[in-house]
């Protein structure tokens, strides 16, 4: 007998279609606290009557996954959040928490490869700089996106390119001669101490920083409802319009009427337009693009290595290897996005 969940199966198939319902329905759907033990739980007592295989019974394990998500997990859930699951503090910090990580690793790497001290270059000063400002632009991108304000967001996103760029030019224009020598535990401890901030930093303080305070004010409710279906679930912006306009028409049959007593609150307004199975579309859409801009970051922060090290050096290939793994990254996400259409 094997246990998953806490349940113990009596055949190693049910097992395997218990784990691959679990990993569908927690990476795809993001399913509230307790909603994947009850269902699994469900399955066992059926399938421990009937004596019959869980496959037999339920179907293919995604299948019975979306099922699931579309039955059981309500606008009451997905409101305020993302098509990750995430709410705009969990992206923060999250995004930020994974951007100390990668400057963690970064700086380890360099450490074995330089010793204590490291020299410092015009080129390393001013790319490093930049791309910090355009790492940091980038979290706030997500977060913002995810609480409805499109327009932060493309801002946002902007400046991160416009720093990806700047990096790459100064990687390249500006002198590589040493400016000053850095003991390489100095910024191994900001990486360190970035990423355990994000992590100690309460979700909820965060998402004070990005949500809107609800307004009584119908085209304030209207512009919010728009930010949360193009930003936090993906909808195109031609949809997202579209469903305005409805609510638009609708108030205006009788204008005693206000967006917020009409419809209600508008991030759950905005989930229970954003559901059914084109939410798991555009959850892999986005994941995809997001896959993208992981494997840019990872080739910028890797172009130093890979001009300045020897072919022959574990830093060179260290660099193509991180290069590699983020381009097949965003390869597979990419074939999901397409196998889902």
């Amino acid at each position: 007998m094997a246990a998953t969940s806490g349940i113990r199966w009596a055949r190693k198939e049910d097992e395997r279609w218990a784990a691959a319902f679990t990993l569908r329905l927690v990476t795809e759907f993001h399913p509230p606290k307790g909603l994947v033990d009850q269902v699994l739980s469900e399955v066992h007592e059926t399938v421990t009557g009937t004596g019959r295989l869980a496959k037999d019974l339920f179907g293919e394990p995604r299948a019975y996954a979306a099922r699931v998500a579309a039955d059981r997990i309500d606008e009451t859930h997905t409101s305020g959040r993302n098509l990750q699951g995430a709410t705009p503090g969990e992206q923060f910090t999250g995004a930020l928490a994974m951007a100390g990580l990668g400057a963690l690793v970064l700086s380890v790497m360099r450490w074995a490869r330089d010793g204590m001290w490291t020299q410092v270059s015009p080129a390393l000063l001013a790319g490093a700089a930049v791309l910090t400002v355009g790492v940091l632009a980038g979290c706030l991108t997500g977060a913002l996106r995810t609480a409805g304000r499109v327009r932060a967001a493309r801002v946002c996103a902007s400046a991160a390119v416009a720093a990806v760029v700047a990096a790459i030019a100064a990687l390249s224009a500006l002198p590589h001669s040493g400016l000053f020598a850095l003991p390489m535990p100095v910024p191994v401890a900001i990486s360190a101490a970035v990423m355990a901030g994000a992590h100690l930093l309460p979700d909820a303080t965060a998402d004070r920083w990005f949500v809107r305070r609800r307004s009584k004010d119908s085209a304030q409710w209207m512009r919010h409802l728009d930010g949360q279906l193009r930003g936090a679930h993906g909808i195109p912006a031609h949809q997202a319009r579209e469903h305005v306009a409805e609510a638009r028409s609708h108030l205006a049959s009788a204008p005693e009427l206000t967006a917020p007593g009409e419809f209600g609150d508008a991030e759950a307004y905005a989930a229970g337009l954003a559901g059914g199975p084109c939410r798991t579309r555009r959850a892999l859409r986005r994941k995809a693009q997001a896959a993208v801009l992981f494997a840019v970051a990872v080739a910028v922060a890797n172009l130093d290595a890979l001009r300045s090290a020897e072919v022959t050096s574990l830093w060179f290939w260290s660099g193509a290897l991180a290069i590699s793994l983020g381009l097949g990254y965003a390869a597979v996400q990419y074939r999901n996005s397409r196998h889902q259409r």
